[in-house]
């Protein structure tokens, strides 16, 4: 018998090798056993899911990053299918087009930037952890952390303005794009709309000032549109 997935690993986390035969409930109900079964051997860890084998949707895609976390301590942030990198808490919330070249020619750092460690990159770079107090990442161009922001950060160091910064978390006053830094205005939202709180945020320069708005919003798209 054939299995309808297969886990292998790769450099920055696990690869899922689907049966493009297998129907969609057999193959979630095999993950959920396999994930289940390996629990304390993956452990609790951040990392990225590749897929291969098979086209999922949207939907589908969400409902494997949900059998993947509720068997198991991973946390999935990003989705790599085709060779193209997707947020896994944004599938089906928003176009992500905008990132496409960011996932393409980022450096990735798989782990968090601790104390006294300075991060440096010519391009950008994806930090699957946080930025500890007294770590610092100072780059050309945009900074995307999976986990919190604590420490220094520094997009676009060259004078780019249309760069950006994400993070599930700000809690540093070291936060600069191009020349500018110091306070950060939060957008104002609509009585309406109520953000989850685990939805990522992101740090842009909006007419002279720092602005923090939630990711599904779109200003990243307004920005480099």
């Amino acid at each position: 018998m054939i299995d309808a997935c297969t886990i292998k690993s790769n450099p920055h986390g696990l690869t899922l090798v689907l049966d493009k035969e297998a129907d969609f409930e057999t193959l979630i109900r095999e993950v959920c056993g396999k994930f289940a079964e390996a629990k304390n051997f993956f452990g609790k860890v951040d990392l990225i899911l590749r897929t291969e084998g098979r086209d999922l949707t949207g939907q589908e895609l969400s409902v494997l990053v949900e059998a993947i976390e509720l068997n198991s301590l991973i946390h999935i942030i990003l989705i790599e299918e085709n060779d193209r990198l997707k947020d896994a808490r944004m599938i089906d919330m928003i176009d992500r087009f905008y990132f496409d070249e960011f996932y393409q020619n980022a450096k990735i750092v798989p782990g968090s930037i601790k104390k006294d460690e300075i991060v440096t990159s010519d391009g950008s770079v994806l930090i699957l952890g946080d930025i500890k107090r007294g770590g610092t990442v100072k780059v050309k161009g945009n900074i995307i952390v999976s986990g919190e922001i604590r420490g220094g950060a520094h997009a676009g160091c060259e004078g780019e303005k249309k760069a950006y910064i994400v993070a599930n978390t700000f809690d540093s006053n070291d936060i600069s794009i191009a020349s500018h830094s110091g306070e950060i205005t939060s957008a104002k939202r609509s009585f309406f709309r109520r953000p989850s709180p685990t939805e990522p945020m992101v740090v842009v320069l909006w007419e002279g000032t720092l602005l923090k708005e939630s990711l599904s919003a779109g200003v990243v798209k307004k920005l480099v549109s």
